[in-house]
């Protein structure tokens, strides 16, 4: 039962092996699932820890939001219709805060509205996807995100200053230890 609502969410041939992907991911990536469904939850998880991938789920925006703040993925799904907090309301708050605007989100819907894709771009989501999902165009759009950001590279750049060196060690010039 699972493998069938798996093909049918997932548009998996039993003709393909399940590692068959073009796409290889990088190695240490964390990605955060926010679904409502747990089928979907862990499908996305079998995919992805197929891959290598070490994966967090959230079953609404409010843990999603909860997750992502915690532990600072290298990407995020995020699916639209959830309890207490949407995936627009997560995506748009996650998107506005510091700690957490650099990390790239994917919608993953349902419906096939161009609003829905429009609305979710413009609340800071970096790309959209329809369910059902297919595993290798899944896997290059978390390939092309991943690669953008960095792997590794789960906080924002420190503000270089002036003087480049000081905002690179965090240290100050002699004259303004003395000073302080």
């Amino acid at each position: 039962m699972k493998n069938k609502l798996l093909s049918r969410w997932f548009a998996w041939s039993r003709r393909k092996p399940v590692n068959s992907s073009k796409v290889t991911l990088r190695d240490g990536l964390t990605i955060l699932v926010v679904d409502d469904s747990r089928t979907q939850l862990y499908a996305f998880e079998k995919i992805l820890n197929a891959e290598g991938v070490k994966t967090y789920t959230a079953e609404n925006g409010k843990q999603g939001i909860l997750m992502a703040r915690h532990v600072k993925p290298d990407l995020i799904l995020m699916d639209i219709v959830m309890p207490e907090i949407n995936g627009f309301q997560a995506t748009r708050y996650l998107s506005r805060q510091p700690d957490t605007a650099h990390i790239p989100i994917i919608i993953i819907s349902g419906t096939d509205q161009q609003s829905d894709k429009a609305w979710g771009l413009k609340l800071g989501a970096k790309d959209y996807m329809q369910k059902p999902v297919q595993r290798d165009s899944l896997l290059e759009k978390i390939s092309h995100w991943t690669a953008e950001v960095g792997v590794g590279n789960t906080r924002p750049p420190k503000p270089v200053s002036k003087t480049g060196k000081q905002a690179a060690t965090g240290l100050k010039p002699v004259s303004q230890n003395i000073a302080s």
